[in-house]
């Protein structure tokens, strides 16, 4: 594996976990639990035989790597994260999907997952290169991902609406000093 969590110095009631082929049920359930998610984008919710082929693709490409988030001791995930690496520039690395279930949604969870991929992406231990910029990928008519993403300090990046829109922030290796 190319990529390791280092939860050491992160205050979290979570944890995240790589996603693994046998997954296929873990990841279908939680699609289940965010119906919401499918009709904003106007999908279907995907079948098991989708999210296999899906998983497949996915860990599949070097610059993928997908996670689960569990609660302490939970073995039903709540979260689903799908990262590509120099993805869309090299040094950029873009959120595919982030995606809390409903029933865990307005809890702090999705910031708290953010605020932690951040301070991985930025302490160099979790990547395999240095990630200057994270994009977040909103599909289809969002204004609740498009407030989330701006709260949490990204910007409007790049517009191919009506299908997607990115948002962006720059990361800071924490092993850097900033200049005022």
């Amino acid at each position: 594996m190319l990529w390791a969590y280092n939860l050491t110095n992160v205050n979290t009631d979570f944890y995240p976990r790589p996603v693994k082929l046998e997954d296929v049920q873990n990841v279908q359930a939680l699609y289940q639990r965010s119906r919401r998610y499918f009709d904003i984008i106007a999908a279907e919710i995907p079948n098991q035989f989708d999210v296999s082929r899906e998983l497949e693709s996915a860990l599949g490409d070097a610059r993928r790597y997908l996670e689960l988030y569990f609660k302490d001791n939970s073995p039903e995930p709540f979260g689903y994260l799908d990262l590509k690496f120099d993805y869309p520039q090299s040094g950029d690395a873009t959120i595919n999907l982030l995606l809390i279930a409903q029933d865990a949604q307005s809890s702090g969870f999705g910031s708290k997952i953010v605020q932690n991929l951040e301070q991985r992406l930025n302490e160099g231990t979790f990547a395999p290169r240095r990630v200057r910029r994270l994009l977040a990928g909103i599909y289809g008519e969002n204004p609740g991902a498009v407030k989330f993403w701006e709260r949490l300090g990204y910007h409007f990046a790049v517009d191919a609406r009506p299908v997607l829109a990115w948002y962006a922030k720059e990361l800071v290796p924490s092993n850097l000093e900033i200049s005022r």
